[in-house]
């Protein structure tokens, strides 16, 4: 009985910390808006030319560059190693993968979750 007990405490105290825990690599774009974008902020657009300069805009000063090239211009982000890079798609989906790139390749990235499909209709209140 005590062992069963035991079992089921373990059980709950690793679903808690795996599930409850604050996903610190994403943030919403209320947020990021919000709280942490200003001129110093990096931030790394991953959709395409044509999404980038469509009507969803693009937040000014951000980096181009497509998620299915990314992998190839690492080199072009070197300069922000020290830096944490925020990065954007339109949705919050491509940049969960741009993040991962990044973050598996020694940078220190965020996905912006929510994309410029948020940005949008936070500018239009």
């Amino acid at each position: 009985m005590k062992k069963s007990k035991l079992i089921l405490l373990f059980f709950v105290v690793t679903f808690s910390m795996n599930f409850c825990s604050k996903n610190v690599d994403v943030v919403s774009m209320n947020e990021f808006q919000d709280k942490i974008l200003d001129q110093k902020t990096i931030v790394l657009d991953v959709r395409t030319e044509e999404e980038y300069y469509g009507p969803l805009g693009h937040i000014e000063g951000a980096i181009l560059i497509p998620i299915n090239e990314l992998e190839n211009r690492l080199v072009e982000l070197d300069e922000y190693r020290d830096d944490t890079i925020y990065v954007v798609c339109r949705s919050g989906n491509r940049s969960g993968f741009g993040k991962d790139i990044l973050n598996n390749n020694n940078f220190d990235a965020i996905n912006v979750d929510g994309g410029m499909l948020q940005w949008k209709a936070n500018n239009e209140r």
